[in-house]
């Protein structure tokens, strides 16, 4: 059996919801949250309570899947989506968004990034704006250290040195 049913019960560690259907004015039991991969690579997306979805029940209605939501007047489909987006909007306003068309990768996060990794190579060119802090470590620029050069051939006061040996 197919229903419409609004999300009431979130459990998140089991991955399962609860929803109610309002036309029987009741509540389902626990449904398994379907998602887009659950072995190898896995997903992990919950509804929050209020959603409204579309289930999946088995026969008995004893089990079933809570198989997602749709867009509507409500909950419009995100601003700039198109054939080739892929985006993720977050309600604090962060945005993730990748264009199959330009190849672009789009990320606008509210408060901050943590990345951790052993190493980070970045090929291409670099723009900041903004300030950089580097906490630990040296910055080195073709092999010289912005830490330990030294120049040499200048006096002291007002001269200006040449380049970093």
């Amino acid at each position: 059996m197919i229903r419409f049913g609004t999300v009431s019960i979130v459990n998140n560690k089991k991955g399962t919801v609860k929803v109610t259907f309002e036309d029987l004015e009741i509540q389902s039991e626990e449904l398994i949250v379907f998602q887009g991969r659950t072995t190898g690579t896995k997903e992990y997306k919950m509804p929050v309570i209020g959603e409204k979805g579309l289930c999946l029940i088995v026969d008995n209605g004893d089990s079933g899947y809570y198989l997602g939501s749709g867009f509507s007047e409500v909950n419009p489909i995100p601003v700039g989506a198109d054939e080739g987006k892929d985006i993720k909007l977050y309600k604090d306003g962060t945005r993730i968004e990748y264009d199959e068309k330009t190849s672009r990768l789009y990320v606008n996060c509210k408060k901050s990034i943590e990345i951790v990794c052993p190493e980070i190579s970045i090929i291409g060119d670099i723009t900041i704006d903004g300030n950089i802090n580097l906490t630990k470590g040296d910055i080195k620029a073709d092999g010289v250290s912005l830490k330990t050069h030294k120049t040499s051939g200048v006096k002291a006061g007002s001269d200006i040195s040449g380049p970093p040996e």
